[in-house]
């Protein structure tokens, strides 16, 4: 058995029925049935449903359109699924919308139904974002509430959920219809809903809901009898808010605004909903409240109750029947706004004057009265029997404190048959009569022609649209004669800048001529050094060539010389060691002939100056090494001096030998053998 049953609605969408079935069989969520069921549509809509091949489709094609109801009762009781979803033919899923709707029912077992937000497409399939004033706008971005708050936003602000983003559970039980409600369907079954479980929204757009951007989509389409069913009908789903009248203390849970009503603790739930739907100021909510009241006081009880705690009975009910108009009655009747002026000497003006709304009878007579108290005396009085542009009145009498007034004016534009046909903004009947001060009682009985209005309107309006024709015309004419002056001064303007500009143009011409000729003769001068030039520089070409040659030549002598050089700094450096080793050597035997004679110090004294110089010529190596490195000829010289410093060198080893074989015939000497027990007898002296 399938865990959910997605109940498709179709009817004349064959544009759009075919991606409405994939999305729904591209869920990822795959373990549902689908029901589909098309009202009788009359294009092409039945034919792409049965293209459909799937074992989890089912479907329910009817020849007539029965009506959205009627056409549901029948996949409705099959479904056989844990949860139902109902799906529209011409919106779309989003693939995940199942997964996280089952998911999200699976975990929270205390919701009922769960909801998801929208986002909107048009007739292209292209994302449609609504402008400000759009009735979609904002109306299914709901964030979550309780069910109390739930309850308080749908009747304050009507329908808030979107019914194809719907999955609900226990369907049967949950899900209330009506077949007697056209239009407002769904606002119906979402308060029967919050009536008895709390719905969630998932803050995901999980669908696109396709509305057509000129606003005809279905029952939204703005017609005349469009309006009054959904008065009506928005009366009949009010009702169902009545049973919370039952709980007094989830009555103010929905409704805190009502705890004004709340009087010592006490409070009549009738009352206070009543208020608030005269508060919502429309006529079908306003119908509601009367019938409430009206039973309230048929009541004995409760009519005591209303009286003790909010001083209302029968008189404020007459009141409210006959303010409220929750029929349009006012809208039947015709009205005159008129008003009274009162001249006090200073003239007529705002202030001193006196409205009186006057009804128009089926005879079109009618009787406007005026009373007011007043301490000064009067100088004039000025009736203005309304504000509307066109007006046609006949006076059959006007009384100030029962005496007749037998003069009076008007700026009426004509008199025909007693009546004043007035073409203003502003008419008026004026009195010049002066009057004493005290109470002032005014009546004028009158009668207002539309006929003659309407004869007067179309002969003024035939005679204006005529005049505003020819005015119309003239100005045209005008504009075309003055646009043409115009078109010629421009012209004439035109031709004198383009006679002034060919005139440049020769003088420029002219002078273009000889700048050709001396460019021409300085490039043939130019073409000549141009030719020298590239001779010299193929010349110049041919010398770097033998230069980068040469330096490439160079280049490798001086790797051979400073590999050379490398050579004899390495066998300097042996030299060096081998220096270093003698002088040790000579020190030995310095230590050895300290006894000896000035000779040996002479030696010892040469041998220093001698290692002196050895170590200036090292310094003197180690700078001619970077100077050969630089220049070539300096190289050749330090070759030079390296190969007198070995002479020198060898010259020394000999001095050195020299040295060691005076040392052995000083030692081989006899005066050396016949001193050697008193140098032995020394040495025990001095470890003594």
């Amino acid at each position: 058995m399938p865990k959910v049953s997605v109940i498709l609605s179709s009817y004349n969408h064959e544009k759009y029925i075919s991606d409405s079935i994939k999305s729904v069989l591209n869920q990822t969520f795959t373990d549902f049935e689908l029901l589909i069921f098309d009202d009788g549509s009359t294009d092409n809509s039945q034919d792409i449903i049965r293209a459909f091949d799937d074992a989890r489709i089912k479907l329910f094609l009817y020849e007539k359109n029965r009506g959205s109801y009627f056409a549901l009762q029948e996949p409705l009781k099959l479904t056989i699924g844990k949860y139902v979803a109902f799906h529209h033919s011409d919106d779309i899923w989003e693939p995940t919308k199942l997964e996280k709707q089952v998911q999200f029912l699976e975990k929270n077992p205390q919701y009922e139904v769960c909801f998801t937000q929208a986002k909107f497409i048009d007739e292209k399939g292209e994302i449609y974002d609504l402008p400000e004033n759009h009735p979609y706008k904002n109306v299914f971005k709901q964030n979550n509430r309780t069910r109390a708050e739930w309850l308080n936003h749908l009747f304050w602000n009507l329908n808030c959920f979107c019914n194809p983003t719907m999955l609900i559970r226990n369907v049967k039980k949950n899900f209330v219809m009506t077949p007697l409600l056209f239009q407002l369907p769904d606002y119906f079954m979402w308060i029967n809903l919050c009536l008895k479980k709390n719905p969630y929204v998932l803050q995901e757009e999980l669908i696109k809901f396709r509305l057509r951007r000129n606003f005809q989509n279905s029952v939204s389409s703005l017609t005349e009898e469009k309006f009054v069913r959904n008065a009506n009908e928005l009366y009949v789903t009010a009702r169902e808010f009545l049973p919370l009248l039952r709980d007094e203390k989830f009555f103010l849970q929905v409704f805190p605004e009502a705890e004004e009503f709340l009087i010592d603790g006490k409070i009549s739930s009738e009352f206070a909903f009543a208020q608030l739907c005269l508060k919502k100021n429309l006529p079908s909510y306003q119908k509601l409240a009367l019938e409430i009241l009206y039973d309230l006081l048929c009541n004995g009880k409760k009519r005591s109750l209303i009286k003790k705690l909010y001083n209302y009975d029968e008189k404020d009910f007459i009141r409210d029947t006959g303010k409220i108009d929750v029929f349009g009655v006012k809208s039947q009747l015709e009205i005159l706004n008129c008003r009274l002026y009162i001249d006090f000497g200073g003239g007529f003006n705002e202030n001193d004057s006196v409205a009186s709304k006057t009804l128009i009878l089926p005879d079109k007579s009618f009787t406007a009265t005026f009373d007011f108290l007043t301490v000064k005396n009067i100088s004039g009085l000025r009736f203005d029997p309304d504000e509307k542009a066109a007006l046609s009145i006949k006076i059959f009498k006007i009384t100030v404190n029962g005496e007749m007034v037998e003069n009076f004016t008007s700026n009426a534009l004509q008199v025909v048959d007693g009546y004043f046909n007035f073409l203003t903004a502003d008419p008026f009947f004026t009195i010049t009569e002066k009057f004493s001060a005290g109470k002032i009682h005014v009546e004028i009985l009158g009668a207002v022609n539309n006929d003659a209005l309407l004869n007067f309107e179309k002969k003024y309006s035939d005679t204006c649209a005529t005049v505003q024709d020819k005015i119309s015309q003239v100005q045209q004419l005008e504009n075309s004669l003055q646009e043409k002056s115009s078109h010629i001064q421009q012209l004439e303007n035109f031709l004198q800048d383009k006679s002034s500009h060919i005139q440049q143009l020769e003088s420029s011409l002219q002078d273009k001529s000889s700048q050709i000729q001396q460019l021409e003769s300085s490039l043939q001068d130019k073409s000549s050094h141009i030719q020298q030039l590239e001779n010299s520089l193929q010349d110049k070409i041919s010398q770097i060539q033998q230069l980068e040659n040469s330096l490439q030549d160079k280049s490798s002598h001086i790797q051979q010389l400073e590999n050379s050089l490398q050579d004899k700094s390495s066998h300097i450096q042996q030299l060096e060691n081998s220096l270093q080793e003698k002088s040790s050597h000579i020190q030995q035997l310095e230590n050895s002939l300290q006894e000896k004679s000035s000779h040996i110090q002479q030696l010892e004294n040469s041998l220093q100056d001698k290692i002196s110089q050895i170590q200036q010529l090292q310094n003197i190596l180690q700078e001619k090494e970077f100077t050969i490195q630089q220049q070539q000829c300096k190289i050749q010289q330090q070759e030079s001096t390296i190969f007198s410093k070995n002479e020198d060198l060898q010259s020394k080893k000999a001095e050195i030998d020299n040295l060691q074989n005076i040392q052995n015939e000083i030692l081989n000497s006899n005066s050396w053998k016949v001193t050697k027990p008193l140098r032995a007898v020394g040495r025990m002296l001095r470890k003594i």
